[in-house]
């Protein structure tokens, strides 16, 4: 990489010369750039290999040498900038621009995108934030579920259509409604080499016995080699599709796993992580994949953190909600962005409270007071439900306090594009009823859940199947923590009922229902998702999921191929 110094000794020459093919005398450089004889060929010779100017030196006492200029200061400051790109130094690329925002999003835009490199082809996706929790068997953002989904094998997967495949077990038998055995594929390997065993994957089930949704398994065994038998508490006809979470795939054993696993970790699906900081993601293909190996050899995931966020909107997958627009399959998020009443130990523990919370604070409240640009570029829709088109919630704008209250706490996820604009909106709201806010911000996991009074969340259900409420109900929504025993009892019984056969279809409406009547929960928008064509470009097969990406091991780049006449 050439140093900053060079290029600035390039930019006086330049500028002395103005850009001109010129002859001097090695005497006239020396005096430009302040420095000896020796100091000045070297510059010129390191020039000469970068490749910006061409140095024809005259043979000779007072015979004037040629400078030939071959790049000009714009062009040295793109490439300059475009390399540091190369190496996720955006504030670096920003500097060789001299600070110039408006030319590093033309650079960035030019950079990013579908590209071939030395035959191969790569994707690069801006995003706003890094990601910091690939550990599926912790709590992790929609976004984090996305990738993990790309990095790690379960035992059993759903595919893009919704339907239950095979994964890491090639097929399975429910030897009663309390006893499942599944046959597991040999030969597969991690991302680093290791071999997969049977005692691996069973070691890797047992650790989710924390999570509310796998309490009922009672024991993981092998009867036999390549074989899985899990014994259960309670019946459960839909285990396999449990087992197809994000919580429940397949990790490398405790004793393997790296001190830095949670923003590297190593798995068995179609992409292994390169590398992960705080600027970019890199996910190769991995050539030792036991399905189909993906056709795009690297995605990149590029951070492009607060400050240039206006620049590049964080996502390929943004829809552009107007009518030149050619973005297709663009749909509602299966979930909503809702508010989470802490009932168990903040100010909605009072009913009343509950209830006044829940007429002033959702969505349909909030809409009006959220800038109109930020609901365009936001794609942002009033939610009277948990799930698009269900109606739970019935505003009443003539809702009053109970009581008087001077404070109350509200947390968030501090990097995200829509939670400080609502949060912003929700302190004007209740500044009418003379009730201060007092903001949490986190970036990852809220240490203490139990002190805040509202929390600001979005659902991040990775499919579009309604018993996807199973899981995030138990375990990724917080609910547990923030509701009732009697309530949270009430709606595991439900899931139960479902699981046992008591009940034939998942009881997703009535526990929407009674998530949003009980003033638990509080809808506030639904979120538009899709692929945008404009910036997919020759990306094929780049299907919007419900996590609002695209599964990177199924899409491909088709070349630009000009036919000939044939004469």
């Amino acid at each position: 990489m050439s140093s900053p110094r060079l290029r600035v000794q390039f930019e006086t020459l330049f500028q002395h010369f103005d850009g001109k093919n010129s002859g001097v005398q090695l005497e006239d450089i020396t005096e430009i750039l302040f420095c000896t004889r020796r100091n000045a060929r070297i510059v010129l010779n390191k020039l000469e290999e970068e490749g910006w100017i061409e140095w024809h030196p005259a043979a000779g006492r007072g015979k004037l040498s040629t400078l030939i200029f071959k790049r000009s200061k714009a062009d040295v400051s793109e490439n300059l900038a475009r390399r540091y790109l190369e190496e996720g130094k955006i504030g670096q690329a920003l500097e060789v621009l001299d600070s110039d925002a408006a030319k590093l999003t033309q650079v960035i835009q030019g950079y990013l995108g579908v590209s071939h490199r030395e035959g191969e082809q790569v994707v690069r996706l801006p995003y706003y934030r890094p990601l910091s929790m690939l550990n599926p068997h912790l709590q992790m953002r929609r976004t984090e579920i996305h990738i993990a989904r790309q990095i790690f094998s379960g035992l059993t997967k759903l595919d893009d259509n919704d339907l239950l495949q095979p994964d890491l077990a090639h097929t399975w038998e429910m030897l009663s409604k309390a006893h499942w055995r599944f046959y597991l594929r040999p030969g597969v390997r991690f991302h680093n080499g290791e071999l997969l065993t049977t005692e691996m994957v069973i070691e890797s089930l047992r650790e989710l016995h924390h999570l509310n949704l796998f309490a009922h398994v009672q024991s993981v065994s092998s009867p036999s080699p390549w074989v899985v038998d899990i014994r259960l508490f309670k019946d459960d006809l839909y285990l396999p599709l449990a087992l197809s979470e994000s919580q429940a795939k397949i990790l490398l054993p405790q004793r393997l796993r790296s001190e830095d696993y949670h923003i590297r970790p190593v798995g068995t699906g179609p992409y292994m992580v390169q590398s992960n900081d705080d600027k970019r993601l890199i996910l190769r293909a991995f050539d030792g994949y036991f399905g189909f190996r993906p056709l795009l050899d690297q995605v990149e995931v590029w951070v492009i953190d607060e400050s240039y966020s206006s620049m590049v909107y964080p996502s390929l997958s943004k829809p552009i909600m107007n009518a030149s627009s050619r973005s297709d399959e663009v749909e509602l998020d299966p979930g909503c962005t809702f508010l989470l009443l802490n009932k168990r130990s903040g100010v909605a523990k009072d009913p009343r409270w509950a209830e006044f919370l829940s007429a002033v604070l959702n969505g349909y409240q909030l809409f009006s007071h959220v800038p109109q640009d930020k609901v365009i570029e936001l794609g942002l829709l009033q939610a009277y439900g948990i799930k698009p088109g269900w109606i739970d919630l019935y505003p009443n704008p003539n809702a009053q306090p109970p009581g008087e209250l001077e404070r109350i706490s509200v947390a968030y996820q501090a990097k995200h594009p829509m939670f400080p604009v609502i949060a912003k909106t929700i302190k004007t709201i209740l500044k009418r009823y003379r009730i201060e806010v007092d903001f949490v911000k986190y970036d990852c996991a809220l240490e203490k859940p139990e002190e805040v009074d509202i929390w600001l969340k979005a659902m991040g259900i990775a499919t579009n199947r309604e018993d996807a409420l199973a899981g995030w109900l138990l375990d990724y929504s917080n609910m547990e923590s923030m509701s009732t025993d009697y309530d949270f009892q009430r709606w595991l019984a439900l899931v139960e009922s479902w699981r046992s056969g008591v009940l034939n279809d998942f009881p997703a409406r009535e526990i929407g229902k009674q998530l949003v009547k009980s003033f638990q929960v509080i809808p506030m928008f639904h979120c538009w998702l899709g692929v945008n064509k404009d910036h997919s470009g020759a990306l094929q097969n780049a299907k919007c999921n419900a996590l609002g990406w695209f599964d990177f091991s199924q899409v491909w780049v088709k070349p630009d191929l000009q036919l000939e006449n044939e004469n």
